[in-house]
């Protein structure tokens, strides 16, 4: 039990911010649903996860990670066979304690992304580039070739019945 509140069941004791209430319900509700899909216990280890989107447009893969607060130095962009994968910290500054915190919600710590690149994709034609924050992947996809149509031959079955009638017959 994290902390102990007396019972008020007509809300009689108002303190300060009349919204107050208002906004414990919505963290209590954002604890719930980060529980559920598990963003919590990435928080209390300290991992998060930045934000990506990926567009095919004229033969080129772009992908676009949004990481601000990084330095350049503490990025990683590696490829192995067709798995790409982005790797990084974002670090404290200074060192500060919670009790110091009104408010936090920036996270702090690494990540790691993995994506799996298209067929034919050549690793040293990826090119990168950091420009405000934002991480920016591009690599030519070759043409994928369309699918053929393959004609189908078919040969016509014999009356199987008729020729054991015959043989039993015999």
């Amino acid at each position: 039990m994290k902390s102990l509140m007396r019972l008020d069941p007509f809300n009689m004791i108002r303190k300060g911010d009349p919204f107050e209430e208002i906004r414990t319900m919505q963290r209590e509700m954002d604890r719930m649903f980060g529980r559920l899909l598990g963003a919590e216990e990435r928080e209390e280890r300290g991992l998060w996860t930045p934000r990506i989107e990926s567009y095919l447009k004229d033969g080129t893969l772009h992908i676009k990670a949004e990481l601000p607060g990084i330095d350049p130095k503490d990025l990683e962009v590696s490829i192995r066979d067709r798995d790409l994968v982005i790797k990084g910290a974002r670090k404290e500054e200074k060192e500060e304690t919670k009790k110091d915190f009104t408010y936090q919600e920036i996270l702090y710590g690494s990540f790691e992304r993995h994506f799996v690149l298209p067929d034919g994709v050549k690793d040293e034609d990826l090119k990168a580039k950091f420009t405000n924050g934002i991480l920016e992947l591009t690599v030519p996809v070759p043409e994928i070739p369309k699918a053929r149509k393959i004609a189908i031959e078919s040969k016509e079955v014999k009356d199987l019945g008729a020729e054991t009638a015959v043989k039993k017959a015999a």
